[in-house]
């Protein structure tokens, strides 16, 4: 795609989220490339000038996989980067202050299945795409993601001896659908491995956040000590005071959804091979308080019609 393709996919998108979810649409900072497709510099060149923050589409296999424990920090794109490129094409112009997040490639059980490492697992870059072995069971879904999460965390011995890993923010990516149904031991696997970083006697260092939290810590890095004195106040990037107590932006008298109603459409967008009824939950008022009613069934949110005639529709100015 050209740049006003890609800025009819995401700022799209972020109008939709704003308006349909009702929350102000500056929150979307960031973005991930379908099928983890990326755009190079058209995709890039978009991100940088329409307000977005950061991109996590990016695996890496060189600083990720078997090779984790030198896992990347999150860098900005003012200088040329070092990150491999598995899903090409990737960027290759400056685009000062714009983040990446880079996506820390995981090793699941598939062993045998990589001729260039017979005794390593498979590459996969988000949880969907990782193969569990054997019995379905959430021990085997916990046995990886900690195997993976020590690599990065711990380190581990290979043939020059024993690296240290060096604690990159290391992310857990998936879709909805990986928990559910059938898969439900996805989701016990996944439980079992976050009450186990997040006890903090053995991980002290530990902490869970989204990608944009991560960042602002990157933007001005403070030692344990002072994170640890901050706790949950807001001046720690890390903080949830005003979470918990639903203070500022998550005060819950402002950008009220008012519940959800589901709205029904007759899609007609066989070039998309979209076609038939579909349905979407959507907030019954808009940030501002007043009602908001389903777009026209034959106004199915889309390119080029972002809302389908909802208004304001608007996007992130700031």
């Amino acid at each position: 795609m050209d740049v006003a393709g890609w800025k009819d996919e995401m700022v799209g998108v972020r109008k939709m989220i704003g308006q349909f979810a009702s929350i102000d649409p500056c929150e979307v900072k960031g973005m991930r490339a379908p099928f983890l497709q990326g755009g190079g510099d058209n995709q890039f060149q978009m991100l940088a000038e329409n307000n977005f923050t950061y991109d996590c589409s990016w695996p890496t296999r060189t600083y990720g996989y078997i090779d984790a424990e030198t896992a990347l920090y999150p860098y900005t794109l003012d200088f040329a980067t070092v990150q491999d490129c598995p899903i090409k094409p990737c960027p290759k112009c400056s685009y000062p202050g714009l983040w990446v997040q880079p996506m820390i490639d995981l090793e699941d059980e598939w062993l045998g299945s990589n001729p260039q490492c017979p005794t390593c697992g498979n590459v996969c870059s988000m949880l969907d795409g990782c193969v569990i072995m054997g019995n379905q069971t959430k021990e085997h879904v916990y046995d990886m993601l900690m195997k993976n999460f020590m690599r990065v965390y711990h380190g581990e011995e290979d043939e020059f001896g024993f690296q240290e890993g060096n604690k990159a923010p290391w992310g857990l990516y998936m879709h909805a659908a990986w928990f559910f149904g059938e898969q439900k031991f996805h989701f016990d696997g996944y439980k079992m491995f976050l009450e186990e970083i997040t006890n903090t006697t053995k991980y002290p260092d530990v902490f869970i956040v989204p990608v944009q939290a991560g960042l602002e810590y990157m933007k001005k890095p403070a030692p344990m000590s002072v994170l640890q004195n901050w706790g949950k106040k807001d001046i720690s990037p890390f903080g949830c005071e005003s979470i918990e107590n639903e203070t500022g932006k998550y005060d819950k008298t402002k950008n009220r959804c008012g519940g959800s109603q589901s709205c029904r459409f007759n899609v007609d967008l066989p070039a998309d091979g979209i076609q038939g009824e579909r349905y979407m939950a959507i907030c019954k008022r808009k940030a501002d308080g007043t009602i908001q009613n389903c777009p026209g069934e034959d106004r199915y949110p889309w390119l080029g019609d972002h809302c389908g005639g909802n208004t304001p529709c608007n996007d992130c100015t700031a």
